[in-house]
């Protein structure tokens, strides 16, 4: 995962603020997650950021993230695969 934000800021160096937009996994809301780099890290705030084995990417609100704070069963996921790149 830290590999991937490294890229997408790598191929943006003027921003310091990378906007993901995408759905819920669990309740389908519209999520919109915002990426600073750190240190050597990345900060994440409004939501979570999952990668999936099959290669695809999962958002969750932060409401859905504190009740459940994984993504138990991607493959029946409301929302799956969401594609949050926007």
């Amino acid at each position: 995962m830290e590999e991937m934000l490294r890229k997408l800021f790598e191929a943006n160096p003027d921003k310091t603020t990378i906007v993901l937009k995408g759905k819920c996994s669990d309740c389908g809301e519209n999520v919109k997650i915002n990426i600073t780099s750190t240190s050597g890290r990345f900060g994440l705030q409004g939501g979570a950021l999952f990668k999936c084995s099959s290669g695809g990417y999962f958002i969750k609100c932060s409401d859905c993230y504190k009740i459940r704070p994984k993504i138990e069963n991607y493959r029946k996921a409301k929302y799956p695969h969401v594609h949050p790149f926007v």
